[in-house]
């Protein structure tokens, strides 16, 4: 399989004399977590080295989606692109640069995919293009990124994300009656704080959401007077635990017909959630005491094989300061990492005192005209269905202070 796709790519993309340095197959998570395979490769230009571990400019790194069966990216490494006989297509023109996608992909444009922006950098043209289903944008979002030079050479291409046409097997749900919305836009539009070089500048905004989004949260309670209990805290260094995860998911050939799912794509059960909750639970006893049923647990996911977990106030305008970020090894019941935005904040800023002028009734009104829903499909992780929806946002914002409007 390998010796195929190494071949149909130097072939299609004038590789035919550059050497191929390293092929790996590794097991990752989709973003709507299913195991998926992808095959990584190397190529350097005839005769280069490595220069102070970095790789030579001109090198080619290519990856096949093993579970599409077509390629999802290719890099010309710093666009210095030493192919003799590059392929062109006709032109940079968005006409041949959507045709190459379909060519590739088997994506239909206006039905899988559209047109999100074109940018000029120098002589390339950059195209952005996002998934689409049955014309509203979806959530988890695909992206498409291809850079072509004035000759009409790829230089850089990625496909990433989620595609409908990719999972023509998942259901999509009818539509449903839509929930209040007056009352909603008053639920979503929060104060939140904005680190500046001189200070911190408090605004009112829009919290981007889904209408029909719950977020699964837990409050925490505690008793002061309890005993206290050991929270054991790993000394690995984060990254080099990550490079590890990384490391155990390259596979050979073989071992992808074994089925075996990502780690990432595992359900979190009760009891790790309940041990997760339990350790996060027994940090903040130890580190903000006074402050039971002040705080809750979201948002609890596997990511590199880790748990993580985002803790933040119950009452939102205490979030401008204040939130954890909990990543904790469930194999080995032990924390690896724990990010206080408090104390990151205090390093870097005087913390600022809270001093709002503008009520929240006030910026609603000066907000309400610019507030919009936009119709999205959003995966639910639980069901494995599409669900129609809207999502709510803003480009406008209200200084906290001033009831100036601040554009995004």
């Amino acid at each position: 399989m390998i010796q195929k796709w190494v071949a149909e790519i130097e072939k299609n993309w004038g590789l035919e004399h550059f050497d191929l340095k390293n092929t790996s197959i590794k097991r990752t998570a989709s973003v709507i977590k299913t195991t998926e395979y992808i095959l990584d490769m190397e190529w350097f230009p005839l005769g280069a080295e490595m220069e102070d571990e970095s790789n030579p400019p001109g090198t080619i790194y290519a990856e096949v989606n093993l579970t599409y069966g077509f390629l999802t990216s290719f890099i010309v490494v710093m666009s210095e692109d030493f192919r003799e006989n590059p392929p062109l297509l006709p032109s940079a023109g968005l006409e041949d640069v959507v045709s190459w996608i379909e060519l590739n992909t088997g994506l239909k444009v206006d039905i899988d995919f559209r047109l999100q922006r074109k940018d000029k950098d120098g002589k390339n043209t950059e195209y952005f293009f996002s998934s689409i289903l049955h014309g509203r944008k979806v959530s988890p979002a695909g992206l498409i990124e291809v850079k072509v030079n004035e000759r009409g050479c790829i230089v850089f291409y990625s496909l990433s994300g989620f595609f409908y046409g990719f999972y023509p097997e998942i259901e999509i749900v009818q539509e449903k009656p839509s929930l209040n919305f007056d009352k909603f836009k008053e639920r979503q539009v929060v104060l939140f704080g904005v680190p500046e070089e001189e200070g911190y500048q408090l605004l009112y905004g829009v919290d981007e959401a889904y209408i029909d989004a719950v977020p699964e949260s837990h409050v925490l309670y505690w008793s002061e007077e309890g005993i206290d209990e050991e929270i054991r805290i790993s000394d690995k260094i984060v990254g080099t635990v990550w490079e590890q995860f990384y490391e155990s998911q390259k596979i050979s050939e073989e071992e992808m017909s074994l089925n075996i799912p990502h780690p990432d794509c595992l359900p979190i059960s009760k009891d790790e959630k309940n041990e997760l909750i339990k350790v996060i639970s027994n940090y903040l006893r130890a580190h903000r005491p006074n402050e039971s049923g002040k705080w809750q647990v979201e948002n609890i996911e596997r990511q590199n094989g880790l748990l993580h977990a985002d803790v933040v106030p119950v009452n939102y305008v205490d979030r401008i300061l204040d939130k954890f970020k909990f990543l904790y090894d469930a194999t080995q019941h032990v924390l690896l990492q724990v990010m206080d935005k408090r104390e990151i904040l205090s390093e870097i800023i005087e913390m600022p005192v809270i001093d709002v002028k503008v009520t929240k009734e006030e910026a609603l009104k000066l907000l309400e005209k610019d507030i919009f829903f936009e119709p999205y499909y959003m995966y639910d992780f639980d069901k494995k269905v599409l669900i129609p929806t809207q999502r709510i946002d803003c480009h406008e914002f209200v200084n906290a202070v001033t009831g100036e409007r601040v554009r995004e």
